[in-house]
């Protein structure tokens, strides 16, 4: 992949997955721009002006020809990052839901080197949380933790940072919204080091999606991925792969 970078190593980059997001891309790069030192855009096959408007503001562009899904977004987000080499890669939503003024609060963990994967938890914080939405991310975060053997307060947040050794484990099967649970799954499978850090979130725009087909799509996948799991690693125990 050809990107055209800073003459020096980026040491801690930013990278949104972003879809028809021209309302809010622009105010997001400008601060996210803050605290890191080269910001990126996944650009998912937008029909309106998202790419436009993240280059004006600074961002790096890659964009897919075709809407592919966030889980596809965040793979080439990290397929980027293994070719960049940076000390720390933020991930955060392009639709205004995360504050940028909150960055630090991720990427100081990482720094003091005591943890592999930070994850902003919306749960470890008071904020106004839509109760249907609440019960849903709940439901996720149980079973995410059941079947990967982590236990969050926020499974399906997309506001995360991750140090170089995690970057180069993360390698995604998922294309769709359960992306966010299949790093939980990789990060047990690994061995990795994830710790929370509270943050605040912002529900003011209207979903994009049904929220109750969403959140049964990201379950039963979820589901799958328990069953993945534990079915690989009974043949193993078992013997039953050489």
């Amino acid at each position: 992949m050809a990107v055209a970078l800073k003459k020096e190593r980026p040491k801690i980059i930013a990278v949104i997955p972003a879809y028809n997001e021209e309302r809010h891309i622009g105010e997001v790069v400008r601060k996210t721009r803050l605290y890191v030192d080269q910001v990126f855009v996944i650009d998912d096959g937008s029909t309106d002006r998202t790419e436009e408007i993240a280059r004006t503001a600074g961002a790096t562009v890659i964009k897919h020809k075709e809407n592919m899904g966030k889980g596809e977004a965040v793979n080439t987000a990290f397929n980027l990052a293994r070719e960049i080499r940076p000390l720390i890669m933020v991930l955060l939503d392009g639709d205004n839901q995360h504050d940028p003024d909150e960055i630090p609060l991720l990427v100081n963990k990482l720094l003091d080197k005591k943890c592999d994967m930070v994850v902003g938890s919306r749960f470890m914080r008071q904020n106004e949380i839509p109760a249907y939405r609440m019960l849903g991310q709940h439901v996720l975060t149980l079973t995410t933790n059941l079947g990967s053997g982590i236990k969050l307060t926020d499974s399906q947040s997309g506001f995360r940072a991750f140090s170089l050794a995690a970057i180069d484990q993360m390698h995604f099967n998922e294309s769709g919204l359960s992306v966010e649970s299949e790093m939980q799954f990789i990060a047990g499978e690994k061995r990795l080091k994830v710790q929370e850090v509270p943050i605040s979130t912002n529900y003011d725009d209207e979903v994009k999606r049904n929220p109750i087909v969403h959140g049964v799509g990201v379950l039963l996948r979820v589901i799958s991925l328990s069953l993945q799991k534990n079915l690989v690693g009974g043949m193993l125990r078992g013997g039953g792969l050489n």
